[in-house]
């Protein structure tokens, strides 16, 4: 990594209060922009590509290869998704447990724990959450698709639109299709800059495309609504949660990460091959 910008917004505002830039400190600059917010509130976080996605959560377990600072914990615990993890604790998508099959063995804590993960309410009794994880267990209901932890607005933005042009999509190609005419920097311009040490220059255009990609969703996000009449729950399925704080431990034993990682790329075969037939594409 060469360097960073963190872009936070509140309310459709830019936060330059917590929005961050760097070179090599990126963990504690997640960390404190996550605790920046406030508990219970709902918030995503976007890159443009997957290559950005797998490049942050590799930093991240790397980094908490070599030390177990709390910084490294809260970023492990928000942003980094269960198949790079490759975590010890059984998930409610990995294998079915006991848990599941007897419901008073689980103590109110681990049902709160496990509706958190599945980005459902942890409020009521013990009968309560019983009730409630159970039915999300067998319910086919679409809104327990969740969202990963940190989403590739160019893999979101295929699965929603047809973009006019043939092959990848790069930022500047969509946000000219979706925004119009504008000035976005390229990758090769930032890389430049930061091949020179021009860093004031390269913390603007790092900046501006942060905002770009902003406006690419809030646009987006008009024309579903324009498109679908002003109501797109039935397009945008998913909705935001609170960022969970719940630390898990990495697994560090080489069988048990196979084990872990064979099912999870079946599991993922098999929801892909689900999700192709089922999916829509909506032409701007």
């Amino acid at each position: 990594m060469v360097a960073f910008d963190i872009t936070v917004f509140y309310n459709g505002q830019l936060q330059r209060g917590i929005s961050a830039h760097g070179t090599t400190n990126i963990v504690p600059s997640l960390a404190h922009v996550i605790t920046s917010i406030p508990p219970r509130s709902t918030a995503q976080v976007y890159c443009w590509s997957p290559e950005e996605v797998v490049a942050i959560n590799r930093i991240i377990v790397q980094e908490s290869l070599s030390e177990e600072s709390e910084e490294v914990r809260i970023c492990i615990a928000a942003m980094v998704d269960v198949p790079l993890a490759l975590l010890t604790p059984i998930q409610p998508e990995l294998l079915e447990n006991s848990l599941y099959r007897s419901w008073t063995k689980a103590s109110k804590l681990e049902l709160e724990q496990h509706l958190s993960q599945l980005g459902l309410g942890t409020d009521g009794n013990v009968k309560v959450l019983q009730d409630r994880l159970r039915d999300a267990m067998t319910s086919d209901n679409p809104s327990l698709r969740r969202l990963p932890k940190i989403v590739s607005l160019h893999h979101a933005i295929s699965e929603l639109v047809a973009l006019p042009g043939p092959g990848y999509t790069t930022l500047v190609e969509c946000a000219k299709h979706i925004l119009g005419p504008c000035s976005v920097p390229t990758d090769e311009e930032m890389y430049n800059l930061a091949s020179r040490d021009e860093l004031d220059t390269l913390w603007l255009k790092l900046r501006a495309r942060g905002m770009t990609i902003f406006r690419i969703i809030q646009n987006l996000r008009s024309r579903l609504r324009e498109y679908s009449g002003g109501d797109i729950s039935n397009l945008l399925i998913n909705e935001a949660h609170p960022i969970s704080l719940i630390y898990v431990q990495l697994c560090q034993d080489s069988n048990l990460r196979k084990l872990i990682f064979m099912h999870e790329v079946f599991q993922s075969s098999v929801s892909f091959t689900n999700w192709f037939y089922s999916m829509k594409h909506f032409c701007l």
